[in-house]
């Protein structure tokens, strides 16, 4: 098994586990569809890339000495998403009125809560820390393996966003009431709270 699957697999487990970014990204898919949850993927496909080029150029040696940014960006997004599930909760299963439009999601403030739930774990750069010289030659890292790295990241993450991107859009079809958009929609606000509250604990 090469080095590069080796990574592949680990990271897959690790992308698909249950944490704050996933329950980010299904509570979007729930209250929206799969393409409300892209710009947050986006943001927090961007964190990873980060933390892997971070680690990659020896960065994790000056971690620890970023811990305040570390703990203004993880109070900072869990504030966001406790604000965010207190809305959708508070409006669940209210119908859009005739010629009013649902409100656009800000697509910066989305990618910027994506990127600050990924960096806000600084434990996350040791992931790869540890992964990455039992799998890779870091000696021998050139343009070429890291672009290779980089695209297993984000070929991950797609397939990840995509499988609980359906998993969720078949819950909201599947559920088409009123007493169900109600439900459907305190779950989604329920699943940011959660996700707030794991990013505030880990």
């Amino acid at each position: 098994m090469s080095g590069y699957t080796v990574f592949l697999l680990a990271f897959a487990a690790s992308a698909a586990s249950p944490g704050p970014e996933i329950a980010g990204l299904l509570s979007r898919s729930l209250s929206g569809g799969i393409l409300a949850s892209l710009p947050l993927a986006f943001g927090i496909v961007l964190g990873k890339l980060l933390m892997l080029s971070a680690a990659v150029v020896g960065l994790s040696a000056i971690a620890d000495g970023l811990g305040p940014i570390f703990v203004a960006l993880k109070y900072g997004g869990a504030g966001y998403l406790f604000w965010l599930g207190f809305k959708k909760w508070k409006q669940a299963g209210r119908p859009i009125a005739a010629g009013e439009s649902a409100k656009p999601v800000s697509v910066k403030a989305e990618i910027g809560l994506g990127l600050a739930m990924t960096l806000s774990n600084p434990l996350a750069i040791f992931f790869y820390v540890a992964l990455l010289p039992s799998s890779i030659d870091m000696a021998g890292v050139t343009l070429v393996s890291y672009s290779f790295l980089c695209a297993i990241i984000i070929g991950v993450m797609v397939a990840v966003v995509i499988g609980y991107g359906i998993v969720a859009e078949v819950a909201r079809k599947a559920f088409t009431s009123s007493s169900a958009k109600t439900l459907i929609d305190r779950l989604a606000g329920l699943m940011m709270f959660v996700s707030g509250l794991l990013i505030v604990i880990r």
